[in-house]
């Protein structure tokens, strides 16, 4: 069997999902498992329905496709879904249905994973790269970054065994001032996503992960040409309003033999600038403040109604 299983995740957007089976088509797949998750409500029920139609029409690749009958939600589909595959394998891609990839994704993740697959310390290899400015003398073709990311992305059993969504962990980060400085290190935005998280606001796995490799001291692969173009900020998806701040142009070109390091080594420049792109606006700290001082006291629910309100 294949150490590696590729994964894509879909709900109720067939022409996101029909992008995405474009840009897997031109990859090297003998296999690909789909999590279609079930519909929420009625509004959701035929863009479900199409979406389905859309998979049982692949004849490009071997299938398995898991039809959830209930509404799992973004989060509890990817956990069900990773543990799924990687009960049957050693590896593992996952993309969702917004992620379309470049035509050598497969092959550059097979690559990292191969290189790094003895080092324990790296715990998760990336397909998208964020818009940062890389060093013009920088000779690599990945850099290691202390963030992890969740647009094409991929990970060993090794490393998603330390997987928890324990919300202690917020605690932990709030009572060490070892952890809380690690954690604003991969990005100043995880401790108000993980608040966010915890008081229902947003419904992520990400977060969870990326807390757990930089709790256990892990690193990630990330390419300096993104293989992977997010088309969910047109408002589309469940957390993704519309935005441009992630756009990418897709990687066109092939590079047969990425040039990969031997020695895992921290570029500080690119480090700064992954935490300044992911650093929250002064608006963005403002509200995690006042929402912070209003939900102890049980007014945050009208806070909320008023912002939306007000935007309305």
């Amino acid at each position: 069997m294949n150490k590696t299983g590729i994964a894509l995740f879909t709900y109720n957007r067939p022409e996101h999902t029909g992008q995405v089976l474009q840009g897997l088509m031109r990859n090297d797949i003998d296999k690909l498992y789909v999590f279609s998750d079930g519909y929420r409500d009625e509004r959701d029920r035929i863009t479900v329905q199409q979406v389905r139609k859309l998979l049982a029409n692949i004849t490009w690749c071997e299938t398995e496709i898991i039809e959830s009958d209930t509404n799992k939600g973004l989060a509890d589909s990817i956990v069900y879904g990773v543990n799924y595959v990687l009960d049957r394998h050693e590896r593992i891609i996952v993309l969702e249905d917004d992620c379309v990839p470049s035509a050598d994704f497969v092959s550059f993740m097979q690559k990292c994973f191969d290189k790094y697959e003895y080092n324990e310390q790296i715990m998760n290899v990336a397909g998208y790269s964020l818009p940062i400015k890389i060093p013009q003398s920088y000779p690599y073709d990945i850099y290691f970054s202390y963030r992890p990311s969740s647009w094409g992305w991929g990970t060993w059993r090794r490393a998603w065994h330390h997987f928890s969504r324990d919300k202690a962990i917020l605690d932990e980060i709030r009572n060490s001032k070892e952890l809380h400085k690690k954690v604003n290190q991969a990005g100043e935005d995880l401790v108000p996503m993980l608040e966010r998280q915890i008081r229902g606001a947003i419904d992520s796995w990400a977060v969870f992960f990326a807390l757990s490799i930089i709790k256990n001291d892990g690193l990630c692969v990330v390419p300096v040409h993104s293989r992977i173009k997010n088309i969910g900020h047109d408002a589309s998806g469940t957390h993704c309003g519309a935005n441009q701040k992630y756009n990418v142009e897709l990687y066109k070109e092939t590079i047969g033999n990425p040039v990969l390091p031997d020695e895992v080594v921290i570029d500080d420049q690119i480090i700064h600038r992954i935490r300044q792109f992911c650093s929250p606006t002064m608006s963005e700290k403002v509200i995690n403040f006042i929402v912070q001082v209003l939900q102890p006291i049980g007014i945050y629910e009208l806070f909320r109604w008023t912002r939306t309100h007000f935007k309305a």
